[in-house]
């Protein structure tokens, strides 16, 4: 609309100084009959035969016009309007036009704001009810996972089976799905301690690699320890291998480097669309998981004070996040 308008304003513009032209010229024409109007200046210039009368011209000096001289045919008149005043009416033109434009683009934003508002105000109300039912459903999940919990530790203490330690595995990812339910607004609350990276890193790949027998993992680990919420990097550390892991390539692998500096994932990939997106709350490019993971990276990244990015390069899916 502000593009359309402004369009307009220039089309205005022109066709007023065209008008405004043809008017000077017309009133140029009409003093050359009576001589009856101080705003013009008069000069005699030679005749040569390129001189052509009755046509508006423009110089430096102004618009003006060419008449012939009655008493001689060697001489032309030429009636000037003068430049200082054709600036002040071009200048009075813009005003007005300016002014409209000003006017009809207030308008246009104050009519295009409240249609936007009328036009998401029914998104608001869903993305409202979403996260209320997300806030029931993690309410809900907490009396069984609760109770599943408790039961694999007695099952556990009485029994040594492979199914039981799988159940668990399969318990901490429903976990990690209710933990990334929640609503990403609300600030963590940070509790800062000694956080050993290698030790959760190394977790972290055993549990997935019961899950994930068929991916190979490479591991460059070196001790290092930050200061940070222990909760909060074991969501990041969770969410960026879980990521490698569930979208790699059939038979794949995962390298994992640790180093003082920071942590860096890589793992064999479908080509990824939008690589500028990927940090975006629900998007995703496959139709596992809900487009949350990488967004809670993002999240709990820039509380942490870290930095985080993630590159598609030569078939290779790379995220990497730097420690400061």
């Amino acid at each position: 609309m502000e593009l359309f308008i402004t369009l307009l304003a220039v089309l205005m513009f022109r066709m007023s100084w065209a008008d405004l032209k043809n008017r000077v010229f017309l009133e140029l024409k009409n003093y050359s009959y009576t001589f009856e109007d101080n705003r013009f200046q008069i000069e005699v210039v030679p005749r040569d035969d390129n001189s052509r009368v009755y046509e508006l011209f423009e110089d430096e000096k102004g618009l003006y016009i060419l008449v012939p001289v009655p008493v001689t045919q060697k001489d032309l008149l030429k009636i000037i309007y003068p430049r200082e005043l054709l600036l002040s009416d071009r200048n009075n033109i813009l005003i007005k036009i300016t002014a409209l434009w000003a006017v009809s683009s207030t308008i246009a934003i104050v009519l295009s704001l409240l249609f936007s508002l009328y036009a998401l105000k029914p998104l608001r109300e869903a993305l409202n009810m979403i996260e209320e039912v997300t806030k029931d459903i993690i309410h809900d999940l907490n009396t069984p996972l609760m109770s599943l919990k408790v039961n694999l530790k007695i099952l556990k203490s009485r029994y040594k089976d492979e199914e039981i330690e799988r159940a668990e595995l399969a318990l901490r990812q429903i976990q990690s799905l209710r933990e990334n339910l929640r609503p990403l607004e609300s600030k963590a609350e940070l509790k800062l301690e000694d956080v050993d990276l290698r030790e959760i890193i190394s977790s972290e790949l055993e549990s997935l690699k019961k899950i994930y027998p068929e991916t190979r993992v490479r591991e460059d680990l070196q001790e290092v320890t930050v200061k940070a919420d222990r909760q909060a990097v074991l969501r990041v550390v969770s969410n960026l291998l879980e990521n490698a892991f569930k979208h790699n390539l059939r038979g794949g692998w995962v390298r994992v480097e640790l180093w003082k500096g920071g942590l860096r994932i890589e793992n064999p990939s479908k080509p990824v669309e939008n690589p500028n997106r990927l940090f975006d709350r629900y998007y995703k490019e496959s139709q596992r998981g809900l487009g949350l993971g990488l967004a809670i990276v993002k999240k709990l990244c820039e509380e942490l004070g870290w930095q985080v990015r993630a590159e598609y390069k030569g078939g290779l899916f790379i995220v990497e996040v730097t420690f400061r």
